[in-house]
């Protein structure tokens, strides 16, 4: 018999929130999330849970799935970006979605929307929320459970009245804190966390997916990590490669792990303590533009997928700073500049569309082969400079159900039709493959 930890990883997002509505005595409650993919199964299924959906920061959207809350919906999105055009595409079919764009704004997948826009979005989104209200009432937890952990869930209430929940962003810094204190005067705000939700779900599922692994290992490998060095990582996020790193050096090297979003630190401290790492592992804050370490203080110093979000020179600085000399400095980024593949029997037209880079990069960050010439002018010697493969092949796992929500925004239904054929007909015959490239440099700080 299935013991009762294997039991709850198993768990949906749906059986998981049903589990949390339930303990907290809820019917109904107004939504707050960046995209819908975690509340897909919900708006489609159980629709009057729902009392109304807000999207901040969204990139990514189908109409045809929001739709069943379109009445109630509120889109708030940047004039740059991805979710500028998959708005432009799913607004015509959502006539009763109310839309705000924000004006000189490009929004990221990492982008401080909350900290950035506040002042924006409060009194727009109080102000649909009170109509909502009207509409569609929302249930009033309990006063008594302010926080506390249901079904991998963790939640935490601010404030009195109706129930506005709120889901993980995905890279966000801030998240949803820079205004949660300002709709806790009127709602009973519910931050939700844990390691099943957001940004946090995405990338230790990512960690895990043996197709992700390979091409970090391979990078890994090239490094040559020596038993007893010490190693940094920056831009550890909830700390999913550190912990998988710990294991695969057999505990041999102390690792200090940073990141600027508290959100990870707090769950990645959380997940390695659970899993009996806390004593290999040290997370803290930290900017990748400014360590706060003393010079040549690590053997090692590296970062996976993060030199896009910075100012890529000035965090490669940073990171040679801070390594000891004879130490190693490494980076992969993602590689916006070559073409993706999606391993399934579709059409030119929409391989095309799919298989197109998307320019998720920061003004000056780093997500090219750019990455080989920055560490060429670096001063770093023993260069080591290569592309590698992510692959997924499962399509029911983070990784595949993170990148296929934003092809379906960008398809029509007809094609999105095209899309799903193809897709059983690929797992039918078992060749069903993602493949994205990564750039990868090593180099060896001199002296």
């Amino acid at each position: 018999m299935m013991d009762q930890n294997a039991q709850a990883d198993e768990l949906t997002v749906e059986q998981r929130l049903a589990a949390l509505f339930n303990h907290l005595g809820l019917e109904r409650a107004h939504f707050g999330v960046q995209n819908s993919a975690e509340l897909d199964p919900i708006i489609a299924g159980r629709p009057a849970w729902i009392s109304s959906l807000a999207m901040a920061g969204l990139n990514r959207l189908q109409a045809i799935t929001v739709a069943p809350v379109a009445d109630r919906l509120l889109l708030m999105y940047g004039d740059g970006g991805a979710g500028a055009d998959v708005a432009a595409l799913a607004l015509p079919a959502l006539p009763a979605a109310e839309a705000h764009c924000f004006a000189d704004y490009t929004v990221l997948t990492w982008t401080d929307v909350t900290a950035d826009r506040g002042d924006e979005i409060v009194p727009l989104w109080l102000d649909f929320l009170d109509r909502a209200e009207l509409e569609r009432p929302a249930s009033r937890p309990p006063a008594e459970r302010r926080e506390g952990e249901v079904a991998g869930i963790t939640y935490r209430l601010h404030g009195n009245g109706p129930a506005l929940v709120l889901l993980p962003m995905l890279l966000a810094a801030s998240q949803w804190d820079p205004i949660i204190e300002r709709l806790a005067e009127r709602y009973c705000v519910i931050s939700l966390g844990g390691r099943h939700l957001g940004g946090v779900a995405f990338i230790d599922g990512r960690g895990r997916d043996p197709g992700y692994l390979r091409a970090v290992r391979m990078h890994v490998d090239e490094i040559g990590i020596q038993p007893g060095e010490t190693v940094l990582d920056v831009g550890c996020g909830p700390g999913s490669l550190d912990r998988w790193l710990a294991r695969y050096t057999k505990g041999a090297n102390t690792i200090t792990s940073v990141d600027i979003n508290g959100y990870f630190l707090r769950e990645a401290a959380a997940i390695a303590a659970a899993e009996g790492l806390d004593d290999i592992i040290t997370f803290g804050p930290g900017n990748a533009e400014a360590l706060p370490f003393p010079d040549n203080s690590f053997d090692v110093v590296m970062s996976h997928t993060v030199m896009e979000e910075c100012d890529a020179d000035l965090m490669l600085g940073e990171m040679i700073r801070v390594a000891k000399p004879g130490g190693r400095v490494a980076v992969m980024v993602r590689a916006v500049d070559m073409r993706s593949l999606w391993n399934l029997p579709l059409s030119s037209a929409i391989k095309d569309k799919v298989e197109a880079p998307v320019p998720s990069v920061g003004e000056k960050g780093c997500a090219d082969a750019s990455l080989y010439s920055r560490f060429g002018r670096s001063g770093l010697t023993e260069l080591k400079l290569f592309p590698t493969a992510m692959t997924v092949r499962d399509p029911d796992g983070y990784t595949w159900k993170y990148y296929e929500p934003f092809i379906f925004s960008i398809l029509d239904e007809a094609e999105v039709t095209q899309w799903h054929d193809a897709k059983a007909r690929a797992i039918a015959e078992g060749s069903i493959l993602l493949a994205r490239w990564m750039h990868c440099a090593v180099g060896t700080k001199a002296g």
